[in-house]
């Protein structure tokens, strides 16, 4: 079964809340956040991979 581009664009914008929620915990617990703060850029840019627009059948 194929998923919808909506649902792809779901699913990859589900993971990087995920990911961000995730990644803020630790820095929280373990981490320095003002020292660490790039790393919450990574969903970020996972999430705008996850909703640009993608031309054609994909």
């Amino acid at each position: 079964m194929r998923r919808t581009p909506a649902e792809k664009r779901a699913l990859g914008l589900w993971s990087a809340v995920c990911l961000l929620v995730f990644l803020v915990v630790l820095l929280l617990w373990v981490g320095d956040l003002a020292l660490q703060w790039p790393v919450l850029l990574v969903p970020v840019l996972w999430a705008a991979i996850a909703l640009r627009r993608r031309g054609g059948s994909s």
